[in-house]
């Protein structure tokens, strides 16, 4: 099990492509992880908010809204780290 405390970050993206190949890597190595999205546009009032209130989201690349942070337990940190970089 992957809790706040056992876990370590192998990767931040934007690109969802990216995230989903990652997670096809560790799935296929038998590798648990846990995947934290973020919306970065979501309003101020909607847990903790960002500067969209103040700024809108006209300019905005629609690619940048989502924040993907997968984590995988620090047992395994190593083993997605060379798989990530060799077959990515």
């Amino acid at each position: 099990m992957i809790t706040f405390f056992n876990r370590k970050e192998v990767c931040v993206t934007f690109d969802m492509n990216r995230q989903a190949e990652i997670r096809y890597l560790l799935q296929g190595a038998g590798i648990d992880y846990v995947i934290r999205t973020k919306n970065r546009t979501e309003s101020v009032f909607v847990r903790g908010g960002t500067t969209r209130a103040y700024t809108g989201t006209y300019g905005n690349q629609q690619m940048m809204d989502y924040e993907y942070h997968i984590y995988v337990h620090k047992d395994d940190y190593e083993e997605a780290m060379y798989l990530i970089r060799e077959k990515s």
